[in-house]
């Protein structure tokens, strides 16, 4: 069954963390399936091919949750899954994290090293701007540029997340809304332009809702 709403990153970003000279380097990224999370770890170890480790985690995918992890050469346990704690303990999806790092000439030990990975993924994400997102359709409305001052306040003030405007001969205003939601919509333009608003149901979209956390 497809998801009707969960929480991602909202933009790549990029920390640096470092613990007794050894540096952490976490690059997060927002992912929509297993194949562009890989595609994103191979441009990392593009960009870092001297680094000793190539820690990630990710999960990702719309219909069922992939989530795989690696330690790469880590000692079992103190690094891939310790990152993919942090993504699930946020209830994360799309996304990718990878940990980069330089060793330093000083062992962490066990628990060092999995102190180090938690905190350089969770300083990573919160870079990347977790946010929430929902499967809505999204309508166009086009009506009276008289109108489209009224409408929009009304649209934001019920909850309606609003696109950009579109100016042609008449404004058209894009509308997300859930599906259980549209007779709610269709009232709210009738009410707010007398009936003098055109609404086109243009598809399903993943729109990001809410303040970014």
């Amino acid at each position: 069954m497809a998801r009707s709403s969960w929480k991602t990153v909202e933009k790549q970003a990029r920390i640096e963390y470092e613990v007794k000279k050894s540096v952490f380097i976490a690059d997060v990224a927002p992912v929509e399936s297993g194949e562009e999370a890989t595609d994103f770890l191979r441009m990392i170890k593009k960009e870092f091919p001297d680094a000793r480790h190539h820690v990630y985690a990710y999960r990702a995918g719309s219909e069922t949750v992939e989530q795989r992890y690696s330690d790469d050469g880590e000692p079992q346990g103190t690094a891939g899954m310790p990152v993919l704690d942090v993504i699930r303990h946020q209830e994360l999806e799309d996304l990718i994290c990878v940990v980069t790092r330089y060793f330093g000439g000083i062992l962490l030990g066990t628990g060092g090293l999995t102190r180090a990975y938690s905190t350089a993924a969770s300083q990573g994400i919160e870079a990347a701007g977790p946010c929430q997102m929902a499967m809505l359709e999204l309508y166009h409305v086009k009506l009276e540029y008289s109108l489209s001052e009224k409408f929009q306040y009304a649209a934001k003030k019920s909850g309606f997340p609003l696109g950009d405007i579109l100016y042609e001969d008449r404004p058209i205003v894009p509308v997300y809304c859930a599906k259980e939601d549209k007779e709610k919509l269709i009232r709210l333009v009738n009410d707010t332009t007398s009936g003098r608003a055109e609404v086109a149901h243009i598809g399903s979209s993943a729109t990001r809702i809410g303040e970014k956390e």
